[in-house]
């Protein structure tokens, strides 16, 4: 409560500086204001489509973890603040500034005045890059004179501090997602309502492209590449399937492995033919040897006839051909000009036949007599079994032509099945690698039409509209929040210098300074409007002052003593001495008063050595009841003995309130603290404010009404009534 009470001291007194302080800063700060920027909102909400669009990999509604999704949401609103494409937008904005901007009058691209400053900054040859007929050209041409340079206008347009068109304006930008939507809602604020509303929309235009760009770089490489692959492997893949073609042809194959086949049945059909061939050639040998052996050495001699030998031959010719034709040509796959050939040809070995026969038969009949002769059967059987050696020597012959021949197929399709196998697995792997990557290529293509489907789905729900209200101005705030600013400022500001401040100003901090209780103040002389009720004051406070006083007299004590202690000199002692004698003995009281200099000398072995202030003035003295005042010199000149202090009822210090409590006061005070032992020492405050003193005597006039009002609630009495003393 003390502290509370203190505080509303503390404020009263410094209630000229919170009361015309803060008002001169909230007046600077509204004339400051008054030509204050206003400030001109525009939103636009869009459609993302992450969440619940399309996705052509899955066929139906795209379902994603909530990682993937905020990861996109965020990839958007990056691109939307990016760099880049603020970039674009500054260009472009610019751009459509200086085609569309009038110098005369608003319109929804710019206000005039800020046409006319964007006129006037623009250099001559900047000027000239405007093309009036296209932004695109007016862009390009822009690029194109763009150049890193702290002296190039374009480039300095967008990383300097224009208000519009520099990043750190764009930047400005805000993006939220609305709760877990698709949805982005986007807020800018500019001076000029055309700017704002230009901008938002060039914004909408250039975020899309900027996201379809960075979205379709990577799938289009994709793309790109796996086309690459797929024409070089279907070219691999055509090479080689003409390689294989090239080779089958060369090598007169048109099913390998029929064809392996066919040979290996007919290998296995001549092993058994020529093996039946064998048989019959051994057997007819052995006949005509053992028939030979049985005919007459005349008969023998047949086989030496030219005659025999020339029609023989013709049988063995005819049958060789035979054997060739009816062995390997199959009559449903022969022409009707072969079958004629192969009849003719039978027709023809038939007669040569029957003409050998008729040969043999001749000479047998001519050389064989009917005494003991063979007989014509006999030589028949001969002639038949030399006719079926004939016959299997033709088949020999012809069978180990076509071994022979198929030996060569052997040979020939050998190598030519480990070359087609190998051709074929290398078709296989390009064709395989051909496969893989048309897969992949159609992968990435649907990927592409994703992304395109996606990328569409980007579309602005709410267009920004152009602004025709601008937003409350904050210059309302700004004064408030420097009066409350300046006004709390004050108070931290003199708060703080009232605790590191160490004059001597009222009870509180006396107290606080010093450590000893303060018996009472004295006021000075006052501002103007007091000074009439000085006297007033100064009674009031040595009334108290001196009620104090006899608090602290011991009972039965008829002669009190007081010792009027000062610091230093010219502190009042000698005016209090003063003001209490004439109170007291106004009262009808006693009063003795002892002064250094006059009744005793501080300075003499007698004041040093003396055990009572009554030895110092034996003579002076009076019996009776009386109050005895003793003033003392200042302690920074001599020091008072101990007994002194002792004897005293009550040490009173005397002190200014306008005063610093130095170290050394404090050294000197706790000195005279230590040798007072139990008698009490009080301060007592002197040249006081009004309000100091009043917290002893209680209000003192003029009681104004505001004064009352102040006083009765610097005491708390907020519901006391106002009829009510103080």
């Amino acid at each position: 409560m003390e502290f509370l009470h203190y505080f509303f001291r503390f404020l009263y007194r410094i209630r000229w500086w919170l009361v015309i302080a803060p008002l001169v800063v909230t007046s600077v700060v509204i004339l400051g204001t008054r030509n204050m920027e206003r400030s001109y909102p525009v939103d636009m909400t869009i459609y993302t489509g992450i969440v619940s669009g399309y996705a052509m990999e899955m066929g139906e509604t795209n379902v994603q973890t909530s990682t993937v999704v905020n990861n996109t949401i965020d990839n958007i609103i990056n691109i939307i603040q990016s760099k880049e494409t603020l970039r674009e937008v500054c260009l472009y904005l610019y751009a459509r500034h200086m085609i569309y901007g009038s110098p005369n009058e608003d319109n929804e691209y710019i206000q005039a005045v800020n046409f006319r400053h964007l006129q006037q900054i623009t250099p001559p040859d900047v000027k000239k890059l405007i093309d009036a007929t296209s932004e695109e050209r007016t862009v390009m041409n822009l690029k194109k004179y763009e150049k890193a340079s702290p002296e190039n206008f374009v480039y300095g347009l967008f990383n300097w501090n224009h208000p519009h068109y520099s990043y750190g304006a764009l930047s400005k930008i805000k993006v939220i997602r609305l709760g877990n939507s698709d949805m982005l809602k986007i807020f800018y604020a500019a001076n000029d309502p055309g700017v704002a509303y230009q901008t938002l929309l060039l914004l909408n235009k250039y975020y899309a492209k900027e996201y379809k760009t960075l979205q379709f770089g990577s799938t289009n490489n994709a793309i790109r590449y796996f086309e690459e692959e797929l024409a070089r492997t279907g070219k691999e893949l055509r090479e080689d399937e003409d390689s294989l073609t090239l080779y089958n042809v060369e090598n007169r194959i048109i099913n390998y492995d029929e064809q392996t086949k066919q040979v290996a049945a007919l290998d296995m059909e001549y092993d058994l033919r020529f093996q039946d061939i064998l048989l019959n050639y051994n057997t007819s040998t052995a006949s005509v040897r053992f028939l030979e052996t049985q005919m007459e050495e005349n008969m023998l001699r047949l086989k030496d006839n030219a005659e025999f030998l020339a029609k023989l031959n013709q049988v063995s010719f005819l049958n060789s051909k035979l054997a060739e034709i009816e062995a390997f040509y199959n009559d449903s796959a022969y022409s009707n000009q072969g079958r004629q050939d192969l009849n003719t040809l039978k027709q023809q070995s038939e007669k040569a036949k029957n003409d050998l026969v008729d040969y043999t038969s001749r000479y047998s009949n001519r050389k064989y007599t009917r005494d003991g002769y063979p007989t014509s059967n006999f030589v028949t059987q001969w002639l038949d079994e030399l006719l079926k050696l004939e016959k299997s020597k033709a088949e020999i012959e012809v069978m180990e032509d076509h071994m022979a021949e198929l030996d060569l197929q052997y040979s020939h399709f050998s190598p030519i099945g480990s070359t087609i196998k190998r051709q074929e697995r290398s078709i296989n792997f390009v064709e395989s690698n051909y496969l893989s990557i048309l897969n992949s290529l159609n992968a990435a293509r649907l990927r592409l039409k994703s992304l395109e489907m996606n990328s569409a789905s980007l579309k602005m729900i709410n267009p920004p509209v152009f602004p025709l209200n601008a937003e409350p101005s904050k210059r309302k705030k700004l004064a408030m929040a420097a009066y409350a600013g300046s006004l709390f400022f004050l108070i931290g500001f003199f708060l703080l210098v009232d605790l590191l401040d160490r004059t001597l100003r009222d009870r509180i901090r006396t107290e606080r300074v010093t450590g000893a209780k303060v018996l009472g103040a004295m006021p000075g002389n006052g501002k103007l409007r007091q000074r009439k009720y000085t006297k007033l004051y100064k009674q009031k406070a040595v009334q108290y002052i001196a009620n104090a006083l006899q608090d602290n007299f011991n009972s039965g004590d008829l002669s009190p003593i007081v010792n009027i202690v000062s610091m230093k000199e010219g502190m009042g002692k000698s005016f209090l001495v003063e003001k209490l004698n004439d109170y007291w003995t106004k009262q009808g009281i006693t009063v003795q008063v002892i002064r250094y200099g006059e009744n005793f000398d501080p300075a003499s072995p007698e004041f040093l050595f003396s055990g009572s202030i009554r030895e110092l003035t034996e003579n002076k003295m009076s019996e009776g009841q009386k109050i005895i005042l003793v003033e003392h010199a200042p302690l920074d000149v001599v020091s008072i003995p101990k007994s002194l202090l002792t004897e005293a009822s009550v040490n009173l210090v005397i002190v200014r309130a306008d005063r610093v409590w130095s170290d050394k006061s404090k050294q000197l005070f706790d000195r005279f603290k230590t040798k007072s032992v139990a008698t009490p020492v009080f301060i007592c405050l002197n040249n006081a404010e009004k309000e100091v003193v009043e917290s002893f005597t209680g209000m003192l006039p003029p009681y104004s009404r505001i004064q009352r009002l102040f006083y009765r609630y610097t005491q708390f009495g907020f519901t006391a009534s106002c009829k009510s003393g103080v």
